[in-house]
């Protein structure tokens, strides 16, 4: 009997080896893919380090607020395709004239009282 313990307790080291060598490479893969993301968001922004996470940081508090007033992310990006629009066209149209007065970001009175 005593045997066959030494022979289950060397499976055992085997297998706490085996695992804390698979956790090791998990954890390079995961390292891995973090540079990766980093790497394009740097790219997608033109920022890096600290500019980087606040420019992050910004967008996605913004945007937290938007969606918590009610609009949606279709709605988001169709203001901001409006503004980009409306920068190169100068156009009058606000966004609540064309989408309803939901929210403003004009200076003009735009109630929500509607």
């Amino acid at each position: 009997m005593r045997g066959n313990l030494k022979d289950n307790q060397a499976k055992l080291d085997s297998y706490e080896k085996s695992i804390k060598a698979a956790l090791e490479r998990k954890r390079k893969v995961i390292m891995e893919s973090k540079q990766i993301a980093y790497d394009m968001l740097s790219e997608l922004y033109g920022l890096e380090g600290q500019e980087l996470v606040d420019t992050a940081t910004i967008e996605h508090t913004l945007i937290g607020k938007l969606t918590a007033s009610g609009m949606t992310y279709e709605q988001i990006g169709e203001l901001a395709d409006d503004s980009s629009a409306d920068a190169d066209n100068s156009t009058d149209e606000s966004y609540s004239e064309k989408y309803g007065k939901q929210m403003s970001f004009s200076e003009t009175d735009h109630s929500c009282s509607e």
